[in-house]
C-alpha cells in the first residue's frame, strides 16, 4: 500500500452536482480520497448567495474539499476534469475534436490559478461536430481510466464500446485511445422529470428494493416490435397498467426505468446479436450498472464489463503523457 509521504498527485472528479478528491501515489494507488456536494451548481449557488466571485468560490470549495492536502504537499500537480472546466465552471478548458486521443503527450489542458505561485490543471471536453452535436465533459477520462485498468492495447484498432449512464448517458466508440464518436440520451434526468412531476409521479409508490419483475417488464416493452420502442406512446402505460390493476404502484418507477432504459439500448444498439455487438464497458455507480446489465442482457448482450471509480486512474495516465508527474508508472 502506498505511504501518504509518496503522495505524487490530487485528482478531481468535479462535476455538476458533486465534486470528488483523490490523493495519488507514486504508483497511481489513491493513498486518499474525499466527496462533498460542492459540484458547479452547487458553488455558483454559493457565490450568489455570499456575494463572492466565482473564483473565489471555487477556491473556497477547493480548500473545504482537500485545502490539508494542499498545504501538505505544495509542489504536487492538481489535476481536474469534468464539469469545472465548462462556461459555468471555474475556468472553461476548449473542446477537443473527434477523433480525440485519449492519452495524446500534446493535449493541452487549461489552467487556472489556485494559489500563489500554484494552478490547477483542468482536462478539456470532447466535442463531436456531426450534424446534431455532441459534448462530453469528465467521462472522456473515465473511460481513459477504464482502458488502463482493462489493460487494452493502446495499438490495437479494434472497437470497444463504453457505456457512461447517469443524468445524461454517453454511449462512446473507442478504437485503441482514441474516442470515433459517441451520442448522449437524457434518459437519467427525464426519469427524474416524469418520476417527480409528470402525472405518472401521483402513481408512484416508494419501494424499498428493485422490482426487478417490473423492471425487466419494462424493458421488453420498449424491446417489442410491437410496440416500436417509441417512449412517448409507451410510458403513458405507466399510468394505465396500474388504472387497470395490473401494476402496482410500488412497481411503477422500476417499470418507467425498464422502459426508458430499454428505449435507449434500442435506440443506440438496435436490436443487435450478442455477437455483432462490440465489447462493451459499463462505467457507473453499481446500482445504474446494474440496470443497465440487466436490461442488456434481454437484448441479448451479456458479455459486459462493469467498472467504478475510473476517473483517477484516467486523470493519473493523462499526468504520465504529460510529463507531470516526479515518478510514474502506469
Amino acid at each position: 500500500m502506498t505511504n501518504i509521504a509518496e503522495a505524487q498527485m490530487i485528482a478531481l472528479d468535479w462535476g455538476t452536482t458533486s465534486a470528488r478528491a483523490y490523493l495519488m501515489g507514486n504508483d497511481g494507488g489513491i493513498v486518499a480520497e474525499r466527496s462533498d456536494a460542492l459540484g458547479v451548481m452547487q458553488v455558483a449557488a454559493k457565490a450568489t448567495a455570499l456575494s463572492l466571485s466565482l473564483s473565489d468560490a471555487f477556491k473556497a470549495a477547493l480548500a473545504e474539499l482537500c485545502g490539508e492536502w494542499l498545504e501538505n504537499f505544495p509542489d504536487i500537480p492538481v489535476i481536474a476534469c469534468g464539469m469545472v472546466g465548462s462556461q459555468q465552471g471555474w475556468v472553461e478548458a476548449p473542446y477537443r475534436h473527434v477523433p480525440a486521443n485519449l492519452a495524446d503527450p500534446e493535449l493541452e489542458l487549461a489552467s487556472v490559478e489556485i494559489a500563489l505561485n500554484r494552478s490547477m490543471q483542468i482536462i478539456p471536453g470532447i466535442l463531436d461536430h456531426k450534424e446534431l452535436p455532441d459534448v462530453m465533459r469528465g467521462e472522456e477520462t473515465q473511460i481513459l481510466g477504464a482502458l488502463e485498468l482493462g489493460k487494452s492495447n493502446a495499438s490495437s484498432s479494434a472497437e470497444q464500446l463504453f457505456l457512461l449512464p447517469g443524468t445524461h448517458s454517453k454511449w462512446v466508440k473507442v478504437s485503441g485511445r482514441t474516442i470515433t464518436e459517441f451520442c448522449t440520451s437524457m434518459t437519467g434526468e427525464t426519469f427524474a422529470l416524469l418520476s417527480t412531476q409528470s402525472i405518472l409521479s401521483k402513481l408512484i409508490a416508494p419501494s424499498s428494493s428493485v422490482n426487478w419483475t417490473a423492471f425487466e417488464r419494462g424493458v421488453e416493452v420498449s424491446q417489442s416490435n410491437e410496440h416500436a420502442a417509441d417512449l412517448m406512446l409507451t410510458a403513458f402505460s405507466a399510468r394505465t397498467l396500474v388504472l387497470t390493476g395490473r401494476l402496482k404502484k410500488t412497481e411503477v418507477s422500476d417499470y418507467l426505468s425498464g422502459l426508458m432504459i430499454g428505449a435507449e439500448i434500442r435506440s443506440v444498439l438496435g436490436n443487435h446479436e450478442s455477437d455483432e455487438a462490440p465489447p462493451l464497458t459499463i462505467c457507473g455507480n453499481r446500482e445504474l450498472s446494474a440496470r443497465y446489465a440487466r436490461a442488456l442482457a434481454i437484448f441479448g448482450i451479456d458479455q459486459v464489463q462493469e467498472l467504478q471509480g475510473t476517473a483517477p486512474k484516467g486523470i493519473w495516465a493523462i499526468a504520465c503523457a504529460q510529463g507531470l508527474l516526479q515518478t510514474a508508472s502506469v
